[in-house]
């Protein structure tokens, strides 16, 4: 018999795994809504692979049928504890897990002919041309404001492209703006030191602590704000990422909402998790599935379904392409606790063309849990 409902809202990594978790921990005491725009969702780490022509955008998209969960198509219009509007209609729940991204804001960036902006497989696809097209002269992977989703991306997108030009026999220089002092500093445990030899090696010029004056790209001029400038003839931006609309009414300044250990906002009965919750951890999707479980449990506790349950650890692997088919991988662990109170271990391996394999296989994870298979 049915008790409670619970509203998730987004089916990416956290909310797919919150919605898996409140059906496996209640079981048919509980209804599970799972609001998404489409019946089709859609794997964010194919992008560079459409980006470079590898792969198109449709391999990446998959139907969204999590076994065991309604799922209500339609673009959702407001969020609270209470239940979700969309479309007009006001959607009652118990509770509601919130997992809506970082909203992407390219109308930021000047709309210019050699400027194109992108972080998506969508935008991979109307840039790839333009990339592939280029017979020589500067290109520029603008990363243009902190945060931004899947952090080590664009080292692989830049990394990706100067092979490319180099296996093409293209006269082409491939440069790297981060607004970052060092690359992923806040990781730390040799990924800054791996990200930029990584660079180094194949041919990538890293400009650090470089904040675009985006206006000036219209103008032709690729320009930090502190007066650093590089030529380009062709530039792709990372646009810059804003909050959600569903969370803008959260308090708290900036693109994140803040959240508790347990992923509750400051309103009642809702939880943010996933790219758009503030807390110290790295933005990757096994970061947001284990908040989706954590913010699940802490919904279950609250609504008087299940006992507490302790945060769950994330375990997240990053597979950085480093062009020809090599790969490395980033894995970070938590065996002392999770930040602030702890650093994580940090293991680097690769590059390798032998690392492909683990790309294949987190997403073949991913296809598994939006189709409502069991990830092996």
């Amino acid at each position: 018999m049915t008790t409670a409902r619970v509203a998730v809202v987004g089916a990416g990594p956290g909310g797919l795994a919150a919605a898996r978790r409140l059906k496996d921990r209640a079981g048919e005491g509980i209804e599970v809504l799972l609001f998404e725009k489409e019946a089709k969702v859609e794997y964010l780490p194919g992008t560079i692979s459409v980006f470079l022509g590898h792969t198109t955008r449709g391999w990446w998209r998959r139907r969204l049928d999590p076994g065991g969960v309604k799922v209500q198509l339609g673009e959702a219009e407001e969020v609270s504890g209470g239940g979700v509007r969309i479309e007009g209609e006001w959607v009652e729940a118990d509770a509601v897990v919130a997992s809506p991204g970082l909203a992407l804001a390219p109308e930021r960036v000047p709309d210019a002919p050699n400027v194109h902006t992108f972080w998506d497989p969508e935008g991979a696809e109307r840039a790839s041309e333009a990339a592939r097209g280029l017979r020589g002269g500067a290109v520029a992977v603008v990363v243009s404001s902190l945060p931004y989703r899947c952090p080590p991306a664009p080292y692989g997108a830049a990394m990706e492209l100067a092979a490319y030009y180099r296996r093409k026999g293209r006269d082409a220089r491939v440069v790297l703006t981060t607004p970052e002092e060092a690359p992923l500093a806040t990781i730390g445990g040799g990924v800054p030191e791996f990200l930029s030899s990584s660079c180094a090696a194949t041919g990538v010029e890293l400009f650090t602590g470089f904040e675009p004056d985006l206006p000036e790209l219209g103008n032709g001029r690729l320009r930090s704000r502190g007066g650093v400038e590089v030529g380009y003839d062709l530039a792709f931006v990372v646009p810059p990422h804003g909050r959600s609309p569903l969370l803008a009414r959260l308090p708290g300044e900036g693109p994140l909402a803040p959240v508790s250990p347990r992923f509750e906002s400051a309103w009642p009965n809702l939880f943010v998790v996933g790219d758009a919750a503030m807390t110290p951890l790295p933005r990757a999707a096994d970061v947001a599935a284990a908040g989706g479980r954590t913010a699940a449990d802490a919904a279950l506790e609250g609504l008087g379904l299940s006992g507490g349950c302790e945060p769950h650890p994330p375990a997240p692997e990053c597979y950085l392409p480093h062009g020809g088919g090599s790969y490395s991988k980033i894995s970070l662990r938590y065996p002392n606790g999770l930040p602030p109170r702890a650093r994580p271990e940090v293991s680097l391996e690769g590059p390798s063309e032998h690392l492909a394999a683990g790309f294949e296989a987190s997403f073949d994870r991913w296809r598994k849990l939006s189709e409502g298979e069991r990830a092996s």
